[in-house]
């Protein structure tokens, strides 16, 4: 019981941040190759 409770801590509190981090990248790296996809074509 205790176990699940630390293994439960950890995740929420080390998995949730580096998800969002994880998030930010790919939506940045996202954006950069849209922009860049709308400037060569015009």
């Amino acid at each position: 019981m205790d176990f699940t409770v630390i293994i439960v801590g950890l995740l929420i509190g080390v998995g949730i941040p580096l998800r969002n981090k994880a998030i930010k990248e790919y939506r940045k790296k996202r954006g950069q190759r849209q922009q860049s996809s709308r400037t060569d074509n015009t």
